[in-house]
């Protein structure tokens, strides 16, 4: 469960005052159908505490046509010449307000919000205005407030996967990742893996401590990690938590190595999707569930393609980005 969303962040929002981030995280958040009504309350309220004008449209219309007959009455006159205000121009210059205003909320999101993005096979590290650093992997994505970060919030969105490696501030401020998987990771001071994408979401715990805020199946949930946990939710929001004495392998993309451990080949044709924008398919089943163990280093495409296909004794055949797995 999303546990920023509170009474004063929703009564900005239904001001326009919230931010991109903010609006993106009260989305996620009414995305549960027992926010929604905490959503409809508060907005009740707000309306009873800020009476809104609900215009008569077609009055206005009218009101307006009267002021345009109006502008083209003579403005100065004499008895030889009269000049008038081309309605042409009022309508020009209404369309050139609502332009501008137009482009003025199209360009808020980018003036109060920064991103940091990843293409296909580009692995980008950065360090946050908290000093703390990020490691995105292929085909991902963080937001965060552009201004007053770690002053009074550290609240970032990923979609995608990151490492993270966060500083510890005096002022105690905690460091929050959102995802679209209905679960936060909350922290002080840590270094940690979220992967959170469109099949499963998983959290692997390198140093120190955080908790994961999650909706459970009827109610919110929080589970406190340990160095060397690793937590996985799939997509029915069920949880796994298994230990690793290492967990240098989890991280290992940010070299461009993978280590796969019994890794099925429907698995690495995932990742070959997520990390690389192809489209794999693999001919039947059985050629699907076979496994591969050990650790490999490929910085592009090809080269992961031709080892797994080489230790699973596999064909492929790539026409761009389609890829088909036969034997």
């Amino acid at each position: 469960m999303n546990t920023t969303v509170h009474k004063q962040l929703l009564f900005a929002h239904f001001s326009g005052l919230a931010t991109p981030l903010q609006q993106r995280l009260i989305e996620e958040w009414l995305k549960e159908r027992i926010n929604q009504e905490t959503y409809y309350e508060y907005l009740e309220e707000w309306d009873r505490l800020n009476l809104q004008y609900h215009p008569d449209e077609d009055r206005i219309w009218e009101k307006l046509q009267q002021q345009t007959q109006r502008v083209e009455q003579p403005l100065f006159a004499d008895e030889k010449k009269t000049f008038r205000f081309p309605i042409r121009w009022v309508a020009a210059a209404s369309l050139f307000m609502i332009s501008l205003l137009m482009t003025g909320y199209l360009f808020r999101k980018s003036l109060l919000t920064k991103t940091i993005e990843t293409a296909y096979g580009e692995v980008r590290k950065e360090a946050l205005p908290d000093g703390s650093l990020v490691t995105l992997n292929a085909h991902s994505r963080l937001e965060f407030p552009r201004f007053g970060f770690g002053e009074s919030s550290r609240d970032v969105f990923l979609t995608g996967q990151a490492t993270f490696s966060v500083r510890h501030l005096t002022n105690h401020q905690p460091f929050i990742v959102h995802t679209n998987r209905q679960f936060d990771v909350t922290v002080l001071g840590t270094e940690f893996t979220v992967y959170a994408r469109n099949q499963d979401a998983q959290v692997v715990l390198h140093q120190g401590k955080v908790q994961i805020d999650y909706q459970g199946l009827n109610k919110p949930e929080r589970l406190t990690m340990l160095p060397g946990d690793m937590v996985k939710m799939d997509v029915n929001r069920q949880l796994r938590v298994n230990h690793y004495k290492h967990t240098g392998q989890h991280k290992a993309w940010q070299y461009h190595q993978f280590v796969f451990d019994q890794t099925s080949l429907r698995d690495i044709a995932r990742l070959l999707e997520e990390n690389y924008g192809l489209q794999v398919s693999i001919r039947d089943e059985a050629l699907a569930t076979r496994t591969i163990s050990g650790a490999f280093k490929a910085t592009t495409a090809e080269e992961l393609l031709q080892v797994v296909t080489e230790l699973l004794d596999v064909n492929y055949n790539r026409q761009n980005d389609q890829i088909l797995l036969f034997e």
